[in-house]
């Protein structure tokens, strides 16, 4: 009984391979998504960084700012969300040296 039903299922995978193939030439990611791409990478990443900087109390005043300005405007809402020195970032509680399990 598996053997027909691991057959049937293989066989149904096997006949749907063309279909996909046919369908992702009409999806296709051209060269202006990804440039849009890198770009929000960039964003995000400031954003994330810039929330554990804040969160952490970081002394970096360089970094932070550069951050600041490549996340905006998700780092306004950092700024107004995440406590200075908190050790916690829209609820993720972030890792310290201190807090480390021996």
């Amino acid at each position: 009984m598996r053997k027909i039903i691991k057959r049937t299922l293989a066989a149904a995978v096997v006949s749907l391979i063309p279909s996909a193939l046919y369908a992702q030439g009409f999806t296709s990611i051209g060269p202006e998504t990804m440039q849009n791409t890198g770009v929000s990478a960039i964003w995000i990443l400031a954003n994330i960084s810039f929330a554990g900087m804040r969160a952490q109390n970081s002394s970096s005043t360089v970094w932070r700012v550069l951050t600041f300005i490549f996340g905006l405007p998700g780092t306004i809402l950092t700024f107004l969300v995440v406590q200075e020195g908190s050790e916690r970032a829209y609820g993720v509680e972030l890792p310290t040296n201190d807090s480390r399990d021996e």
